[in-house]
């Protein structure tokens, strides 16, 4: 009886599965280095100390081999570098434990994807407390572009709020 795909060896087949092999060293450290484009993950791991052992920042340093360019052409996050270069900064690393520059961060990331360098993204006037995604998801209602050219910012009492024009 042959194997269906998607399924397990051990699936519809009377073979034993054979355990996959251990993830090599260049395969672990992609996944870390990858995971640091995520903010949210650089907020757990100044949370929970790791950005406060000497040994750490040491790995960080080493992790410099991810710029080179027969290494960073495996990168899916190229963002994970910028924030490689932040953890290395003592001052970034104690703001980093605070979720809201986390926040700010992720923000700020989340603008440079939809190629609007030069706006800031806050909470939206009508939705407390609401983030990117819910900017995202009005303009895509209102029928509205996410290029610049098609934004207008409204500035209130330090507040910025996107609309389409």
């Amino acid at each position: 009886m042959q194997n269906l795909p998607g399924l397990p060896p051990s699936v519809g087949s009377h073979q034993a599965a054979v355990p996959e092999p251990p993830p090599t060293r260049f395969e672990v450290e992609l996944e870390f280095v990858q995971a640091l484009a995520n903010p949210q993950y650089a907020n757990f791991l100044a949370q929970n100390s790791y950005l406060e052992d000497e040994r750490f920042i040491n790995y960080l340093e080493y992790l410099d081999y991810w710029r080179k360019p027969e290494y960073v052409k495996y990168l899916i996050y190229p963002n994970c570098l910028h924030v490689l270069t932040l953890l290395k900064q003592p001052l970034f690393r104690q703001e980093v434990r605070h979720a809201d520059m986390a926040q700010m961060l992720m923000d700020d990331m989340y603008t440079k994807w939809l190629g609007m360098e030069g706006y800031k993204l806050l909470q939206n006037e009508e939705t407390p407390g609401a983030g990117p995604a819910d900017v995202e998801s009005s303009l895509a209602t209102n029928g509205a572009s996410h290029s610049a050219d098609h934004m207008k910012v409204i500035e209130r009492n330090g507040m910025v709020k996107l609309e389409s024009s």
